[in-house]
Parts: C-alpha cells; sequence; structure tokens
C-alpha cells in the first residue's frame, strides 16, 4: 500500500469527521474530502484496502457523515464538482464503504453506486465499475 495514500485517506477521515462541527449548514469540506478519495481511487483496489484496513474508524465516520447530512438541506456546494451537500455525503459514504457495498443515499439524484461511479467516471476518469462488479460477487 503506498503510504502517501494512506496520509491522503486519513486526512480525507479526518475532514469527514469535522463534519460534526459543520451540522445545519454548508460547507465545501465535503468536497475536500471527494477530492482526496478521488485521488486515492485512481487505483480503487487500493482505496478498497484503506477501506478495509479503517473499517473501526470508517464506521464511526459514516455516522457523523450520516448525522451531517441529515442536518443539512441539499444545499449547492461551491465548488468544481457542483452538486448539493446531501450528494457530497452520498458520494462520500461510497467511498467509505466500497469494501462492503452498504452505501447510504441522502438524496434522491443518486440511488446505487452505479450511478455514482459513472459520475467519478466521467468527471476524473475514475473506473470503479471493476471494483463494483468483484464486490456483488462477494457479496451476493
Amino acid at each position: 500500500m503506498n503510504k502517501i495514500s494512506e496520509q491522503k485517506f486519513l486526512v480525507a477521515l479526518d475532514i469527514c469527521e469535522s463534519l460534526i462541527d459543520f451540522k445545519y449548514r454548508p460547507t465545501n469540506s465535503t468536497y475536500q474530502a471527494i477530492e482526496l478519495f478521488c485521488e486515492i481511487g485512481k487505483n480503487p483496489f487500493e482505496l478498497l484496502e484503506l477501506c478495509e484496513k479503517y473499517f473501526i474508524k470508517i464506521t464511526k465516520v459514516c455516522d457523523i457523515i450520516k448525522e451531517y447530512a441529515t442536518s443539512v438541506d441539499n444545499w449547492r456546494v461551491d465548488c468544481p464538482l457542483g452538486f448539493g451537500a446531501k450528494d457530497h455525503c452520498s458520494f462520500l459514504s461510497f467511498f467509505l464503504n466500497l469494501d462492503r457495498c452498504q452505501f447510504e443515499y441522502f438524496t434522491d439524484n443518486f440511488t446505487t453506486p452505479e450511478e455514482i461511479a459513472e459520475l467519478f467516471k466521467d468527471w476524473q476518469g475514475i473506473d470503479f465499475s471493476p471494483l463494483l462488479e468483484k464486490q456483488k460477487i462477494v457479496t451476493f
């Protein structure tokens, strides 16, 4: 595992943990975490490995993301990706749950991992489909 990727992953988790301080208001911190996950996600299996390694911490972080997402409207986030705060939380859930395929969606804009994967393929050129296919085989 690449140590730089692991450091970026931990920074992204810290950013996600900080969302508790932004309850009831939008923040572009979600986008900062998404950017880091995208950098790591250029090698999707490395992202998967990090999710598996930090499973315990991710469980806590996902609770914080959910608490934040349920406290805000889907206000548009000022960033190159666009979309709203709740959409960003759906994206974060996607990245952090790749190992278990237990994603949470906070809007009706994106309701499947395949929709989110397609977004990141179009936007960043990251292909998560082999990883999602592998996880479907393991999960079912």
